[in-house]
């Protein structure tokens, strides 16, 4: 199964690192004008540089090459030209960028890695990579590198929460590497259920950030960095580095989860009420999470909602329990602008309806009902 980062990706080449937007922009035009109608077995969809994270001490060098796909999913190799760009221009002081994507290391880095834009042409179309450098000032012998959790960190995902990796990189004689940054990789399978590291390119000529680049995952995030967008099944995190010339790879699996809270609201939408599962769908949870039911009607309407659980015996108080619509069980006359939190501690499916009443047509005696999913 093939591997992409958590980002989005664009193409081209020529020129030196110390090239920058600006100088891009101006660039951009001897390329030519896009054509109209292109095959998608000949349009530039995406590239990949490689090594995507690269350690190296200074006086040390690391080549980065490049890698294209067209839409149609086959390989393209040769470019019109590639431009290879650092984000700072104070980055050119750390990292020396050749035409042809050799990178020098001219002193250390500290905790800011340096990101290296890598922008690819072809036949009008540019797309974009970006490589995170991190300079020493020495290398230390037989690296290895983990991402593996420390102790009391869990393995375990909720959904909508967010996690931030520690990689490691040392070795027997105790020496480490400070500070390493690293865009993390999935499988192919598992985007649409984790966030990625979203680059953010310089406008190069015609072409905006967002157009340079492809999305391929749920959500941004941040280097080092994981957040889960699903709530079941598994997913790998995979670390891979060129450091100080060696190969280097780890991964951890996760398991996802239901989230240990959620919100059911209740709100006016073209007249109507609206809310339960018409409004956000379900409501998911672990055994012993907690909803919060939310009355979002202005407090000048005078609204007050009743929400009936099928098995209210089975709907449990908070601590501290709630004091407005009442502690456990069904909500009584939850006020506009009030809320209300209950607890679900046996799995299992518990359905309501709401009702609404005290305000004036066409929201008085209105219905709305949903469902609440703890596993």
């Amino acid at each position: 199964m093939s591997l992409r980062t958590f980002s989005f990706r664009v193409v081209m080449r020529s020129s030196a690192f110390m090239m920058g937007a600006a100088i891009l922009a101006g660039c951009s035009q001897d390329h030519g004008v896009a054509p109209t109608v292109r095959s998608p077995e000949a349009t530039l969809g995406v590239i990949h540089a490689s090594p995507l994270n690269a350690i190296l001490a200074v006086g040390q060098t690391v080549q980065i090459d490049v890698a294209g796909q067209a839409l149609s999913g086959q390989a393209i190799t040769t470019f019109d030209s590639v431009v290879f760009a650092t984000q700072s221009a104070t980055d050119t002081l750390r990292v020396q960028v050749s035409p042809t994507g050799l990178v020098t290391g001219r002193a250390a880095s500290g905790s800011n890695p340096v990101l290296l834009n890598v922008f690819a042409f072809k036949d009008g179309v540019i797309r974009a990579d970006q490589v995170i450098l991190q300079v020493t000032d020495s290398a230390i012998t037989a690296p290895t590198l983990s991402i593996q959790p420390g102790p009391g960190e869990s393995t375990t995902l909720s959904q909508n929460s967010s996690m931030q990796l520690t990689p490691v990189v040392r070795n027997a004689l105790g020496s480490s590497v400070p500070y390493v940054s690293l865009r993390l990789l999935y499988h192919d399978a598992d985007l649409g259920k984790l966030g990625c590291y979203v680059p953010n390119f310089p406008d190069v000529g015609k072409y905006t950030s967002t157009e340079l680049s492809l999305p391929t995952c749920a959500s941004s995030v941040g280097l080092n960095s994981i957040v889960a967008t699903d709530r079941s099944g598994s997913v790998w995190v995979i670390a891979d580095a060129s450091v100080y010339g060696v190969h280097l790879r780890d991964s951890v699996q996760y398991t996802m989860i239901n989230p240990p809270s959620g919100l059911v609201a209740f709100l006016p939408r073209n007249l109507s009420l609206q809310g339960g599962t018409t409004l956000f769908g379900a409501v998911y949870i672990v055994p012993g999470g907690q909803v919060t039911f939310y009355n979002f009607f202005d407090t000048g309407l005078g609204t007050s909602i009743d929400v009936v659980f099928d098995n209210p015996g089975a709907v449990a108080a908070v601590s501290p329990p709630s004091t407005t619509g009442g502690s456990s069980g069904n909500i009584t006359a939850l006020l506009g602008g009030q809320q209300t939190l209950r607890t679900f501690p046996t799995p299992g499916t518990y359905h309501y309806t709401a009702t609404l009443s005290g305000s004036i047509a066409p929201f008085s005696g209105a219905q709305t009902s949903g469902e609440i999913v703890v596993q």
